[in-house]
């Protein structure tokens, strides 16, 4: 087939059991090989969409080949991984026992930077240890889409707070390519905010011939592809700009070099600001989501998911606008659609949460079997419906229930937390026990829906702590230590068991 045509008719997004009750504090250890996670609910729907969503995710996985353990993450029958696929597929994957693959693949991305390739990495690499044909052919000629090295920069830091793995933060292939990637590669692609909006669409080639795809794509100021040629930059890459300096500015402090982190945690700030001034439209109150090359600020590439995805809105109007959006607008295609299940938990609507995770993992959805879907919907349930997210704080993590009145029970089993395994079981929005099967001690943060001043911790009654979520509604909450092989119940006060 010609390539032209072969690169046009790809796909838009390549183109773009019960609850424990030990008390005894003896520890009783679990290990977590691949594929141990394990859901039960009273939601039978849930249940059968977790046990599809596995087993589909780890048909998926491989190991032993050229390019060491890896898992697919990029179109079926490729035999490969890409960059934004294992970026996102990277929590569902962890929670399935999958930190050694996601470690390789993305140290494999880390390590392919390079100044032949103006700082990019490969877009895709195969189970041979070979960057993808249909996306590379030399250093001059290739595949890429620019938000991806910020994205695999904040995947990187994701992962090791939920892995605890020393490699995100002193290996020296990590720690070059988050160098060359806030430095560098910003300055190569005129990605600072004094350039950004009047940079030039291609950049960094000698000659440019506008029919060969691995020319006009090498540089896409975008994940949105549908007019690769007239989009000089995505609202999506700022998105990850922001993303990725936030998750340097973390990775510093925890090398301990927090005047660094500052400089990088004040450039995450000044692109968050860059993207409010310049993409919101005041009239409208909505997000533009691309700037044409022509200067105009436009919409139609539903590219403003990705600030909810990177937590960077906390006005009000204007999350209630990007969800809108998202509830409303034309259909779009799976690898997108893939996102919102998390998006919409975490952003205050549980319920459409709910219907979207249910609908990605339909036997009717269309190209359901695309390994991005199954993947994300295993990180939905996880640190979405069940609300399970690591802190920076070493052995510490949150849980928070988002089940709907149609779930009255949801339980997650053998899901790996840094060293430790655990269970968390939720009795609806008002109960929530926690069963840590390690060799030490959790620091838990209990969370619930509401305002509440005390809470109860195994029937004690406990003062609790209020916060506000990233939607703006109030979270209640109370810090326990889960000793070794213990179950611990934290409930509401004023709901009976």
């Amino acid at each position: 087939m010609d390539l032209k045509k072969m690169f046009l008719l790809l796909p838009i997004a390549i183109l773009f059991s019960g609850c424990s009750n030990n008390t005894t504090g003896k520890p009783q250890e679990k290990k977590s090989p691949v594929g141990q996670l394990g859901f039960t609910s009273s939601d039978s729907a849930l249940v059968q969409t977790f046990r599809w969503a596995k087993k589909q995710a780890l048909t998926y996985v491989f190991e032993n080949d050229p390019v060491g353990d890896w898992y697919e993450a990029a179109l079926p029958g490729r035999e490969a991984f890409c960059v934004r696929d294992v970026s996102h597929q990277a929590t569902g994957a962890h929670a399935l026992g999958l930190q050694r693959h996601t470690a390789n693949m993305l140290k494999k991305f880390a390590a392919n930077i390079s100044a032949q390739k103006d700082w990019c990495t490969y877009w895709e690499i195969n189970r041979y240890n070979k960057p993808v044909p249909v996306d590379y052919r030399s250093d001059k000629e290739f595949w890429y889409n620019l938000p991806a090295n910020f994205d695999l920069l904040n995947a990187c830091y994701r992962m090791y707070l939920w892995s605890r793995n020393p490699v995100y933060l002193h290996d020296s292939t990590f720690i070059k390519f988050y160098r060359h990637t806030v430095s560098d590669y910003v300055q190569r692609w005129d990605l600072g905010l004094n350039r950004i909006l009047t940079r030039k669409r291609f950049m960094n080639r000698e000659s440019y011939n506008p029919d060969d795809p691995y020319q006009f794509c090498r540089g896409i100021p975008s994940y949105y592809e549908g007019q690769p040629g007239k989009t000089r930059l995505g609202v999506d890459l700022p998105a990850f700009q922001t993303a990725g300096y936030n998750a340097y500015a973390h990775i510093l402090n925890l090398r301990n070099r927090p005047a660094e982190a500052a400089v990088f945690m004040q450039k995450s700030d000044s692109v968050k600001t860059f993207i409010e001034q310049q993409f919101w439209d005041q009239t409208g109150r909505r997000f533009y989501d691309l700037l044409s090359t022509n200067g105009k600020f436009v919409t139609g590439g539903s590219m403003y998911i990705y600030l909810l995805y990177n937590d960077l809105l906390w006005n009000p109007i204007q999350i209630a606008s990007v969800l809108q959006a998202m509830s409303d607008g034309a259909p779009i295609g799976i690898e997108l659609r893939s996102h919102y299940p998390e998006i919409f938990y975490r952003y205050g609507d549980p319920d459409q949460g709910y219907r979207e995770l249910l609908q990605i993992s339909g036997p009717k959805t269309k190209r359901r079997e695309y390994p991005e879907v199954s993947f994300a919907v295993i990180g939905a349930m996880v640190t979405g419906l069940m609300g399970i997210e690591p802190a920076e704080e070493a052995n510490s993590i949150s849980t928070l229930s988002r089940l709907t009145a149609k779930t009255s029970m949801a339980e997650m089993t053998a899901l790996p937390v840094g060293e430790f395994i655990i269970d968390v079981h939720h009795y609806g929005r008002d109960e929530t026990v926690l069963t840590n099967h390690a060799k030490k001690s959790l620091i838990w943060s209990a969370q619930f829906y509401g305002a509440k001043d005390k809470l109860l911790i195994d029937g004690k009654t406990t003062p609790a702590k209020v916060r506000k979520d990233p939607a703006g509604l109030p979270v209640s909450w109370v810090k326990v230590t889960v000793a070794p092989g213990q179950s611990v119940s934290v409930r509401n006060a004023e709901k009976g068991k």
